[in-house]
């Protein structure tokens, strides 16, 4: 049998791994969430939360794209690619110094009974990211079984330890050390492995180029980091905002609703790295092809979200007080919010990697930067007025905006086109 009939057979092999392994893990970690509402009370779920979100944030800055060129490197130039592989390590390491000392600056401006879990929950998302490069390069190879195992892993396996502290009566301090323990022993599993297999085994070696070298490597990833970098700070600037005007307690309860509504995003991002290469061959050789498969999946998109938006909006009201407890009813208005928001966020799905497809992804770190400034503004002003809902609010406007931008782009195009055809025709 020819390669060329096998590799569909392989994708869809391979996005029915990550879709289970993503479910598996996302259900895992939504569990130890809803234990710990339960068992740390709103100020300890309060600054978990916080912990983990600035963490989140602050630990982009030690990945910068560098894990998807080497994904990508790996992908073209297989074993070719382990001196790319090494170099990217130790830029790596260069950048998590600099976070680590932005962590400890800001975990020092934290309240005294919440600094250790913010530091601790900080270098757990830290850690994260060097299990998260390990499981890019087994994706550049197609090993998503391997990739599954180490991620799923990882999550379950945090998700256990945390309850376990959690039925122990454990606080947040020690629930976050345990799962920093439990990440940064799997991080180094995955990095003994590949090890083994040649990727990491001469971490002392420099690079053949020298300093010209790393610079290039840097060049080549920093775009990718800016736009992830922004994209992470828009989903995650809400807890932040939260925390510094109204307290832990307004930030557990959006978290609540927030972590509610987060696993949907499982559904457009598996469905998408199944899709989009098949747009990305029709752009290139049939573009009328291209538009409807990229509407189609859209109005699919678009479908699933209101559906999902339909089920929060009418059972906000029992969901969040059943599954956090009564004190969490304030979570009810914003998980309705946030479920709107669903609607958007699914289509934009659909029109960001139709636009990636189109080679115009420079207009996202664009829309992207505009997205975080107005959802920062609206978000400061509509939280002094309308408190723990002002960032639904204001998430529902952002995603709005994207959409209209994406739309509206696609249109210009699109008729632009149009018109040379018309003139040429003449």
């Amino acid at each position: 049998m020819p390669p060329t009939s096998r590799l569909p057979r392989q994708l869809t092999r391979n996005t029915a791994i990550k879709l289970a392994s993503e479910f598996i893990g996302r259900a895992a970690s939504f569990v130890l969430v809803i234990l710990a509402a339960r068992q740390l009370g709103e100020a300890g779920f309060g600054v978990y939360n916080y912990g983990l979100a600035l963490g989140f944030v602050l630990a982009q800055l030690a990945d910068m794209g560098l894990q998807i060129v080497v994904s990508r490197e790996v992908a073209v130039h297989g074993q070719g690619a382990q001196p790319l592989a090494r170099m990217a390590f130790h830029l790596k390491v260069v950048l998590s110094l600099a976070v680590l000392g932005l962590l400890g600056v800001i975990a020092l401006t934290q309240p005294t009974p919440a600094r250790p879990a913010i530091l601790l929950l900080g270098l757990m998302q830290l850690s994260q990211t060097y299990l998260e490069f390990m499981a890019y390069i087994y994706r550049g190879q197609q090993r998503l079984w391997s990739e599954a195992w180490l991620l799923g892993g990882a999550r379950v396996t945090t998700a256990v330890i945390g309850a376990i502290i959690l039925w122990q009566g454990g606080d947040v301090w020690q629930l976050a050390a345990g799962s920093l323990l439990t990440v940064a022993a799997a991080a180094a599993v995955g990095a003994g492995r590949l090890r083994q297999e040649g990727w990491l085994r001469e971490l002392g070696a420099g690079a053949e180029g020298g300093v010209a070298a790393y610079w290039f490597l840097l060049r080549q990833a920093a775009p990718l980091g800016v736009a992830i970098f922004l994209s992470i700070a828009y989903t995650r600037s809400a807890v932040l905002l939260l925390q510094f005007r109204l307290g832990e307690t307004a930030v557990a309860h959006f978290s609540a609703a927030a972590r509610l509504v987060e696993p949907t995003q499982i559904l457009p991002a598996s469905l998408l790295a199944a899709v989009f290469p098949a747009i990305s061959l029709a752009v290139a050789q049939n573009p009328r092809q291209a538009k409807l498969l990229g509407a189609q999946v859209s109005l699919l998109l678009g479908g699933c979200g209101l559906v999902l938006a339909g089920f929060f909006w009418l059972t906000a009201g029992w969901l969040a007080p059943w599954l956090y407890g009564a004190a969490y009813a304030p979570a009810v208005p914003v998980l309705q919010l946030l479920g709107l928001t669903i609607i958007p966020t699914f289509i934009n799905y659909s029109l960001t990697h139709y636009l990636i497809a189109r080679r115009q992804q420079l207009y996202l770190g664009l829309f992207t930067a505009v997205m975080l400034g107005l959802h920062l503004l609206i978000s400061w002003v509509l939280i002094a007025r309308l408190g723990v809902i002002g960032p639904a609010i204001s998430m529902l406007i952002s995603e709005c905006f994207l959409l209209c931008a994406c739309l509206s782009l696609l249109g210009h195009k699109m008729l632009g086109h149009k018109m040379n055809a018309n003139t040429t025709n003449k």
